[in-house]
């Protein structure tokens, strides 16, 4: 049975994707252990469905169409970024994401509750609006984890980046030994009707 890994996503303007890899530059430069995400592949995950098959895409579409239907375009920001942890150690980079209408969480909420009522599993982690900048590999250098560090916290006050969401992307993820590679299925614009 052939499946196609899927997720949903926000997708980032180009300026905006442009702008945050610029600001990683210094540290991409110097950072060997730390894989940072190309400047194309920005996006911030609405929902990871995994491995689907061709029957089951159909029903995520139906149910997208019904999730954007009511739903108008909204402003959100990237406020910040930040060093993600596990066990103490560096893991991921993120740019952080902010909500100031919660528009966002409403409409990750609806994408939920109306995947769940068509047989898809419910995230069980609490929405965390983000975009991933970077993976942090395993044996990261000390010396490594402080430039790191020293780097976040030098764009602690750079300015932040408001752009507008007008849709939703569904996503195929395809894995590559240089990375994944990312294709927009379809896109489901917002509309207040």
């Amino acid at each position: 049975m052939n499946t196609e890994r899927l997720f949903l996503a926000i997708a980032l303007p180009e300026c905006v994707r442009d702008s945050l890899t610029e600001r990683v530059r210094p540290a991409a430069e110097r950072a060997e252990r730390v894989r940072w995400v190309r400047s194309e592949n920005l996006h911030m995950t609405l929902k990871f469905l995994g491995e689907v098959t061709g029957e089951r895409r159909t029903v995520i579409v139906e149910v997208m169409e019904r999730v954007v239907t009511g739903s108008a375009p909204f402003p959100v920001t990237v406020s910040g970024v930040r060093i993600v942890r596990r066990r103490g150690r560096p893991h991921m980079v993120w740019g952080v994401l902010a909500d100031p209408n919660d528009s966002l969480r409403q409409l990750h909420e609806k994408t939920e509750c109306l995947l769940a009522h068509s047989g898809f599993d419910r995230e069980r982690r609490p929405l965390a609006p983000h975009v991933t900048l970077a993976r942090v590999r395993q044996g990261i250098a000390a010396w490594e984890a402080e430039q790191l560090e020293s780097w976040v916290a030098a764009l602690e006050d750079s300015e932040a980046m408001e752009f507008t969401v007008e849709s939703v992307a569904l996503m195929r993820s395809e894995l590559r030994p240089g990375g994944a590679e990312y294709t927009v299925c379809r896109r489901f614009p917002l509309r207040n009707t």
